[in-house]
């Protein structure tokens, strides 16, 4: 028989494990820039499945942990849907490189879009960031 407190205690669990995946789906790129910086060209496509791995697959299990636990999703403020278009466009920045990399077959060095999407993705982050600050500061309030 599952009781509420192990099915939250196990919802619990997979939100935290979620926050590790993601961790883990972002210092997946430590090696790669190690590499880089120590003159080494390794293969983007060594380390992209297990960042997207990570990255996506913690994030839909905080979600899925998130409403199992009925916790409320953040209130959507200017500040939280300019973060999360700074993240798609960050991402998207990507097309045009995978464009010429695997259609065009044109050689496209890596550094020329990773700044861009590190602008982008992380802005974002900080927009989310100060939207949820912004909203626990009101909800202290009231």
């Amino acid at each position: 028989m599952v009781t509420k407190d192990a099915t939250n205690n196990l919802a619990l669990m997979r939100l935290r494990l979620g926050t590790v995946f993601i961790w883990l789906g972002v210092l997946t790129w430590l090696p790669f820039i190690v590499l880089r910086i120590a003159g080494d060209k390794p293969s983007l496509f060594l380390y992209l499945p297990f960042h997207l791995l990570g990255v996506i697959g913690g994030s839909r299990m905080r979600s899925g942990a998130r409403k199992e636990l009925g916790l409320n999703a953040q209130k959507r403020d200017m500040w939280h849907s300019a973060g999360h278009a700074l993240i798609f466009i960050g991402i998207l920045l990507w097309a045009p490189y995978f464009y010429l990399k695997l259609i065009a077959q044109q050689p496209v060095d890596v550094m020329n879009f990773l700044p861009y999407h590190l602008t982008g993705v992380l802005s974002g982050i900080m927009l989310l960031g100060l939207s949820y600050w912004i909203n626990r500061k009101d909800g202290l309030k009231t």
